[in-house]
């Protein structure tokens, strides 16, 4: 989104403007909390990093 500001534009439309353009953002926002712990990805962690840093030795 692009909010153009012209000199003769009042801090009330600024503000206006950027309050509108900031609350879209916020309506798009995804809950990541109630995927947290949900996959299942057979190995365990530390695992699967030892697995890979040691793939160069």
């Amino acid at each position: 989104m692009t909010l153009t500001i012209n000199k003769k534009d009042s801090i009330k439309k600024i503000r206006e403007a950027i309050e509108k353009a900031s609350s879209k953002r916020k309506k798009n926002k995804v809950d990541i909390d109630r995927y947290f712990g949900k996959v299942n990805f057979g190995m365990d962690g530390l695992e699967y990093q030892k697995k890979v840093r040691n793939e160069w030795e």
